[in-house]
């Protein structure tokens, strides 16, 4: 009897580009600079605080929530 697939919580990768949980592709920053001055525009405007990081796939920046400490 065949396994069922489980679907992974993990961004998927679609050829050379990456997405997000909900299937849209990530956004990327050339610079730390434009990331977080799009991070804080997330803040701006709905009160989204948010990280800059760089990212081991693309090696460019991107911006997402932070993860909590528990």
């Amino acid at each position: 009897m065949p396994r069922a697939r489980r679907e992974s919580s993990a961004p998927r990768r679609v050829g050379a580009v990456h997405v997000t949980r909900e299937g849209r592709p990530k956004t990327a920053y050339r610079t730390r600079a434009e990331a977080a001055s799009a991070a804080n525009l997330a803040w701006t405007l709905n009160g989204v605080e948010l990280n800059t990081y760089r990212c081991e796939v693309c090696h460019q920046w991107h911006i997402g929530k932070r993860f909590r400490d528990e």
